[in-house]
């Protein structure tokens, strides 16, 4: 994934959310990116990494369970 950090690269790879975030509007991305890349601390930038996974695997699993009820 061009242009996106290696540690988040490999916590999108990790935790199977690569394509999900490709999919994601370039906007979008950006925001995430953004708010990771202004952490100050390293403790910061990773806690800010963990949540931005589970914010977009929430986000898979409502998308999932929205297609699977509108079938």
């Amino acid at each position: 994934m061009a242009n996106i950090p290696k540690d988040v690269s490999i916590a999108l790879k990790d935790s199977g959310l690569a394509e999900f975030f490709s999919a994601y509007p370039p906007s979008h991305r950006r925001e995430y990116l953004k708010w990771i890349s202004e952490a100050k601390k390293p403790e910061t930038r990773e806690r800010r990494i963990q949540k931005t996974m589970k914010m977009l695997s929430a986000k898979r699993a409502a998308k999932s369970a929205h297609s699977k009820k509108n079938a």
